[in-house]
């Protein structure tokens, strides 16, 4: 990949601690984004008719699937490793865990690697169940270092299925276009051998084939740990301890994709094949609408570039949108060499992570932001109540167009909101640390983007966080 920096991913080591010394800066949230005040609704034959755009026009599309696939699974493994590391406190929870263990997809695999060790059958009590979970963990399939990507996650006509199978056969139901199947995975590179073995695998038995390509995050991403003190943390040799840099340094990686249209999935929102059509529609229905979105806007571009500012067409355009396009001729012209996205947002029931808000906007006013809880300073009220009166959730389910209406690439890096970065209490051996992540790849990373939400079925959205995950009806062969 070319190295691009842009000012937020300095090397400078000073400019990374006066990042430190600012602290987070909150966004200015000014309400949740709802269902007709931010959010796209649609009726059956609305729907019918974006789907059929993009079905007949995907053939003359370039299209790329994007799916972040970075670091372990451990974090899916969190509440079991608390299991192991005190068992009886949480005996009930095991129990229960064991009590479904043969609806795991992985639980063929589990029984083999029990007999190889040895290991006494776990419903012999406590103890042995104990060991069956360090086998799940750290031992024989050792499943909380390797990435998501390589873990069974479904049972499909008798054959175990793991995410990666899941996005390639998405690549191939919604968006195959002039150039074929195309998919890149952003993978750390000490899983990227494990990953592309399993890929080409996967590949070798499927009757249409799917072009693949890798990255990693760049090393110029990764920012420096901070002590109490203030100061930068060093290893043994005197040189600043180095962490990667959050999922905001993907954005260098989907600047560098050539392509015209990228549907974004994170790779552990997959659904049992069974649900194949209902995700695939859905994905065509967003991919339509950012075609629609790109017309229409494509049409002001046109009208601009002409010298004519059409005040008649940019109204019909804000209303039809729910956007706040300029109307001032400059100002327009600027905001049309944007990149656009489309997101799908669910009903919120009570998942961890961000969602859709206007946010206070110096170039247009306010705009529509996708909003972690992280971003907010929650102990100012007000700030704190509109963030809990958030109707939909981010599934982080997007489709964007990445090149101009001249049909030359943008760069994306233009259009980052270099003040939404995190600072994060995080430990080292022990000890207390500060860290920085850059914007958010799809918070602060896209902020300046031209954005749609458009609320999808909860039933396209199916993460695993956490191992239990697997057995919601959306991941289970019934």
């Amino acid at each position: 990949m070319t190295k691009q920096t842009s000012e937020f991913t300095a090397n400078s080591i000073d400019h990374q601690i006066s990042l430190f010394q600012k602290g987070t800066q909150y966004i200015k949230i000014l309400r949740a984004a709802t269902l007709k005040e931010g959010i796209q609704s649609f009726n059956n034959a609305d729907r019918k008719d974006f789907i059929r755009v993009f079905e007949d026009r995907l053939p003359e599309l370039d299209v790329v699937k994007f799916v972040p696939a970075s670091g372990a699974a451990t974090r899916m493994f969190q509440k079991t490793f608390e299991w192991v590391s005190q068992p009886k406190k949480h005996r009930k929870e095991i129990n229960a865990f064991f009590d479904k263990a043969d609806q795991f997809p992985f639980f063929e695999d589990w029984v083999k690697a029990a007999e190889l060790a040895d290991v006494e059958t776990f419903e012999c009590g406590l103890e042995p169940k104990v060991k069956w979970l360090r086998l799940l963990l750290d031992e024989g399939l050792a499943y909380a270092s390797k990435p998501k990507g390589l873990i069974p996650f479904h049972v499909a006509d008798g054959r175990v299925e793991t995410p990666i199978h899941s996005h390639l056969a998405e690549t191939l139901a919604y968006s195959k276009g002039k150039n074929g199947g195309r998919i890149h995975f952003t993978v750390s590179s000490e899983h990227q051998e494990a990953f592309s073995l399993l890929v080409d695998s996967v590949l070798n038995e499927m009757d249409e084939k799917v072009e693949v390509s890798y990255s990693d995050q760049l090393r110029e991403t990764d920012t420096v740990t901070i002590g109490e003190s203030g100061a930068p943390i060093l290893n043994e040799k005197g040189d600043a301890i180095m962490r990667p840099g959050g999922h905001g340094a993907l954005i260098h990686n989907l600047n560098e994709l050539d392509a015209e249209i990228v549907f974004i999935k994170n790779i552990d929102n997959v659904c049992h094949p069974r649900l194949m059509d209902l995700t695939s529609n859905n994905k065509k229905l967003l991919g339509g609408i950012l075609l629609s979105v790109r017309d229409d806007f494509k049409a002001l571009h046109d009208q601009v570039s002409k010298g004519l500012v059409d005040a008649t067409n940019i109204d019909q355009a804000r209303e039809k949108w729910r956007l706040r396009i300029p109307r001032d001729y400059l100002k327009l012209k600027e905001y049309l060499k944007r990149p656009i996205r489309v997101c799908g947002m669910v009903k919120n029931e009570g998942e961890p992570g961000g969602g859709p808000f206007w946010s206070l906007d110096k170039f247009t006013g306010e705009s529509l932001q996708i909003v972690e809880k992280a971003q907010v300073n929650t102990s100012e009220m007000r700030q704190d109540m509109i963030l809990s009166s958030a109707t939909h959730f981010n599934p982080v389910d997007l489709v964007c167009s990445i090149k101009g209406h001249d049909g030359k690439k943008i760069n994306l890096l233009d259009y980052i909101d270099e003040n939404q970065y995190f600072v994060n209490d995080k430990s080292l051996n022990g000890e207390p640390v500060k860290a920085l992540e850059w914007p958010g790849l799809w918070n602060g990373g896209m902020a300046h983007w031209i954005t749609v939400f458009v609320e999808v079925p909860s039933a396209t959205f199916n993460p695993v966080k956490e191992v239990s995950d697997l057995l919601r009806p959306n991941h289970l062969n019934t």
